[in-house]
């Protein structure tokens, strides 16, 4: 009797066979497409892209039915993890990125022009793998965080992807109350400037420090407090 396990097994067998197949097939299709009817590109390029695309696209569909069915678990952050790796991958092509040359801007949103970017006001920051691989917070999860507002990410001069203040986690998460921040202050950027910062409301205390003991009621309460006293002086809370 030829059992459901067996068959998976087979049929994945049958994948890997073809996978070589697939790959230049695909290859072929892609760099066609990309001479005939995709944005103007240099031969390199092209070609990288094509072959690129081709053996993700084979790769993935070689896999068992199990894994493809996990990957389900990170289509909502499929677009971070391209745009990051795309980046890597130009800053790998050419080596140490001279100023001379037009950097890679990928499709996600720009920081706000006017706003002061990141540095040592922030303290210390790590980028999602960094913290992947140190701290053993998958990037997967800090990208829902962050997408969720229930982490602080923040834009830096030494970076081209947004970083995550350190301070703000203990035990793998951030602390508490720091979504409740986030939702209260309205910005990212605005809402770790206020809970890095001493606050007449807290004895001076700066609320990160007071988050991370646990009073998370004062800092919220604190917290509403300055958006109000924001609203009330005419000043608009801008949600980023």
């Amino acid at each position: 009797m030829v059992t459901r396990r067996r068959l998976s097994k087979e049929r994945h067998r049958e994948k890997l066979a073809t996978r070589e197949a697939l790959q230049e097939t695909l290859f072929l299709a892609i760099e066609s497409v990309l001479q005939t009817d995709g944005p103007k590109m240099r031969l390199p390029a092209m070609r990288v892209a094509s072959e690129l695309a081709a053996i993700i696209v084979s790769q993935i569909v070689c896999q068992t039915d199990a894994v493809q069915r996990a990957f389900k678990t990170v289509e909502d952050d499929i677009a971070n993890y391209a745009t990051e790796f795309a980046a890597d991958l130009v800053q790998i092509a050419t080596g140490q990125v001279s100023q001379r040359l037009v950097r890679f801007r990928a499709s996600l949103p720009e920081p706000e022009a006017t706003l002061p970017l990141a540095d040592d006001w922030a303290g210390p920051v790590a980028g999602p793998t960094e913290i992947e691989r140190y701290y053993g917070i998958p990037r997967s999860t800090l990208y829902r965080w962050q997408k969720h507002n229930e982490a602080v990410a923040i834009d830096t001069r030494t970076s081209r992807k947004p970083v995550f203040p350190l301070r703000q986690f203990v035990d793998g998460r951030p602390l508490p109350g720091i979504a409740s921040t986030i939702s209260i202050v309205g910005s990212h950027r605005e809402a770790w400037r206020w809970l890095i910062s001493p606050n007449p409301d807290i004895a001076g205390d700066a609320p990160i420090d007071l988050l991370a003991s646990g009073k998370v009621d004062l800092v919220v309460e604190a917290a509403g407090l300055w958006a109000r006293s924001r609203i009330s002086h005419g000043l608009v809370l801008v949600k980023t």
